[in-house]
């Protein structure tokens, strides 16, 4: 299964996973390829123009909201620690008096996990950091109190990713470290699990004792196409004795024909990876957000043979991205309150001829937005392009105002058979020459859906579809490009036992809104306490929601009852409740410590 390709192509294929997922890279290195060049698939210079236009587009897409006013309703402020960097804060955890913040990768500062003393909260202390590697990440992290024969205290651990694409960092291992900070402010490494080679590690994970065992459970995106091991992307370690983890159990979307390959999804940033996984409290059930095949329950009663129960499905029409999950228990029912990361607010277009539904595409972010144009469609005569659409005689007379499809082919890795004739930028400006009213790619790739790998420039719409979906376009002759209604990630809610979602939550500023302020405006995480969750949504900071509607026979959508919303550039990352407070990861001004009150308080 695993697909051999240069480290620093598996590199940049795990920035784009960590950097346009959050959207809010530093890594700005925008192709300067010529335009009207021949596109050579395979080629190692396409691949990373590919790539680096996949990470750019994703720092634009959140670009920082300078001067944002602080804002508290139904939040107490008692605490803020400024770390004293920028762009480095990742995800929080609270645990017995003390806040461990992650690190993320960009810029690249390697500090670890930072320690926080927040036993007093409104005067929080920082004493120290861990897992400081250079080179690396450490974006999330997690600490239980655990007891076994081989160790009892405090348990934490954390994921390391790459950081950075010094070739020096090409033959080195990344995964995991465990540390005791029974003593937080002498924290000792007990024990690291190698999961990847020369590029990736532990994105997130958890970690839940069971009986005499502990696990952790751990999400290894991309793993499973472009890593030796061939293991799935889902990993469970044994640290029952931590000082010497060891791997006893994966299962990955690719081994159970989920996935046949690294870049098949739908939307925009259509992808299948293990970004996420928790566990159950009783640690019999892992949750795997697996981006766009949804959340995953799968029984890990066996931790050798994880075994698939059901899984959160998306309509179409939607774009994807299950970033993360909770847990809410009302009575007898459960549901998944799962969370799509989402930094393209642009949705799946719909493709209709003679007043039906012939199937979705999904636009370049490089071209003018269906959204944008009147009653947000184009209509009108579809014809084809002849070889490929590269030049001006490939386009029939009567090219004026028609929808034109153009049979686009692309290789991510490098298939010489699907070698295209010209680029896409090529294709789109013959046929804007032409006098064509948009372009529909009839997109052919055996490594990935139909979605965007140009950041050429073009003034009419551009959408990429599934050949059988162009054909029948093209064969009826007439169609028209409808833009879904614009979306960054939301929150949508799942009946557990049935896998039906039955509620949402989208109501706070610019979810719905394209062209979209300057900002980030997507949910990241959610905890549950009571019937209230705390959720991290960037640029909109921490949202209070009550989730009392939930317990209706008929669920309704949760209730907003309060917000916190930093100074400054706020992009709230990490969420964690204990003892009645709210702590917050912003990933520019630090941690933040907050009293809910009225309705938001638990």
């Amino acid at each position: 299964m695993a697909i051999p390709l240069r480290p620093s192509i598996v590199v940049l294929l795990l920035f784009t996973l960590v950097s346009f997922v959050t959207g809010m890279t530093a890594l700005v290195v925008t192709a300067q390829a010529d335009p009207d060049r021949q596109t050579r698939a395979g080629n190692v210079e396409t691949a990373r123009e590919v790539l680096e236009s996949k990470v750019h587009f994703g720092e634009e897409a959140a670009r920082n909201v300078s001067g944002a006013q602080r804002v508290a309703r139904n939040f107490d402020v008692l605490g803020h620690v400024d770390f004293g960097r920028r762009d480095t804060n990742a995800d929080v955890f609270v645990h017995d008096g003390f806040a461990y913040v992650g690190t993320w990768g960009s810029p690249c500062s390697a500090r670890g996990v930072k320690i926080t003393d927040v036993s007093d909260p409104r005067k929080p202390r920082f004493i120290g950091t861990l897992a400081h590697r250079t080179g690396t990440s450490a974006e999330d992290v997690v600490v239980r109190s655990v007891s076994t024969d081989a160790f009892t205290g405090d348990l934490l651990a954390v994921g390391i990713q790459r950081c950075g694409g010094s070739p020096g960092l090409d033959e080195q291992l990344f995964g995991a470290q465990f540390w005791d900070v029974t003593q937080p402010r002498h924290p000792v490494k007990l024990g690291v699990i190698n999961m990847t080679d020369g590029g990736g590690g532990v994105h997130e994970l958890d970690l839940v004792q069971r009986g005499g065992n502990v696990y952790a459970l751990l999400a290894t995106p991309f793993s499973e196409w472009f890593d030796p091991q061939q293991d799935g992307e889902f990993r469970i370690i044994d640290v029952t004795n931590p000082g010497r983890p060891r791997q006893v159990g994966q299962w990955g979307a690719a081994e159970h024909g989920f996935s046949p390959g690294p870049l098949f999804g739908q939307g925009s940033f259509g992808s299948y990876f293990d970004h996420s996984v928790r566990a159950s409290a009783d640690g019999m059930r892992a949750y795997v957000s697996y981006w766009d095949l949804g959340v995953l329950t799968l029984d890990i009663s066996d931790v050798t043979q994880p075994r698939l129960v059901s899984r959160t499905r998306f309509p179409p029409s939607a774009d994807g991205d299950a970033h993360s999950v909770s847990i809410y228990r009302s009575g007898d029912r459960k549901f998944l309150l799962q969370n799509d990361e989402d930094f393209d607010p642009r949705s799946p277009v719909e493709l209709r001829s003679g007043g039906r539904q012939v199937g979705f595409g999904s636009e370049s972010p490089f071209a003018p937005a269906l959204w944008s144009q009147p009653e947000h469609k184009v209509s009108g005569r579809v014809i084809r392009a002849a070889w490929q659409g590269c030049f001006s005689g490939a386009y029939p007379a009567g090219t004026e105002g028609s929808i034109v499809v153009v049979k686009t082919l692309f290789s991510f890795l490098g298939d010489p058979s699907f070698e295209p004739r010209c680029s896409q930028g090529t294709q789109e400006r013959a046929a804007k020459r032409a006098g064509a009213l948009a372009v529909l790619h009839d997109f052919r790739s055996p490594d990935t859906s139909p979605q965007w790998f140009s950041v050429d420039q073009v003034s009419i719409p551009v959408v990429f579809a599934e050949p059988r979906d162009a054909a029948a376009l093209a064969k009826a002759g007439q169609g028209t490009l409808r833009a879904g209604r614009p979306s960054w990630g939301f929150m949508r809610i799942f009946d557990a036992a049935t896998g039906r979602q039955v509620a949402k939550f989208d109501a706070v500023p610019n979810v719905h809104t394209l062209p979209s302020p300057d900002g980030a405006w997507s949910i990241h995480n959610n905890e549950v306490v009571g019937d209230h969750s705390y959720v991290s949504w960037y640029s909109n900071g921490i949202v209070a929601l009550d989730l009392s509607p939930l317990q209706a026979a008929d669920p309704s959508d949760p209730e907003k009852v309060g917000q916190f919303i930093p100074p400054g550039d706020p992009r709230v990352w990490g969420v964690a409740v204990r003892g009645g407070l709210v702590y917050a990861s912003d990933m520019n001004s630090g941690l933040w410590i907050l009293r809910p009150t009225g309705p938001a308080a638990p």
